[in-house]
């Protein structure tokens, strides 16, 4: 029974990974894919991914992960992001972040929208909460949400066989 579990969630896992790669085969339309290419000259795309009714594209340049363009599906180009260091964050945005001391920073995320222009994402994690600060480059958080992280099973108690 075990082995089966086993082999069942080793295929969850493999499918998981198809899923989330270029493997499953995203259509993307061909308004985002002009769009793209239109605001993007010479570079590459590493992979799409769909997320709702909005399209991402991974942009690559010279092998590396360079920005994430994000787009509509009907083709309008909403903004970039990347993810960044503490180093390039503003001196406001840095000071907003060590607020909260009791919050260990997990990473952080620039996004550039064409419409709201700059803003930053901090994603925080203490014991018992997950939380995330948008904020603009003037440290002024304009939205935050804070979950309770579930409190998973210790999986070495099952690991340990007993008599």
């Amino acid at each position: 029974m075990k082995k089966l579990l086993f082999a069942a969630s080793v295929f969850a896992y493999c499918l998981l990974i198809a899923l989330s790669s270029n493997a499953q085969g995203i259509k993307v339309p061909a308004e985002v894919q002009k769009s793209l290419n239109d605001n993007f000259k010479n570079i590459q795309y590493s992979r799409w991914v769909q997320v709702k009714d909005a399209f991402v594209a991974t942009l690559t340049q010279d092998g590396t992960t360079w920005k994430d363009a994000y787009f509509t599906a009907d083709g309008t180009f909403k903004g970039v992001g990347k993810y960044i260091t503490t180093d390039r964050l503003p001196m406001f945005v840095q000071e907003k972040i060590d607020a909260q001391p009791k919050y260990e920073l997990i990473e952080l995320y620039q996004y550039e929208c064409n419409e709201n222009g700059l803003c930053y994402f901090a994603h925080m994690r203490d014991a018992k909460h997950d939380l995330v600060l948008k904020m603009s480059p003037y440290g002024d958080v304009t939205y935050s949400t804070r979950h309770k992280i579930k409190a998973g099973k210790d999986a070495t108690k099952d690991a340990i066989a007993t008599k």
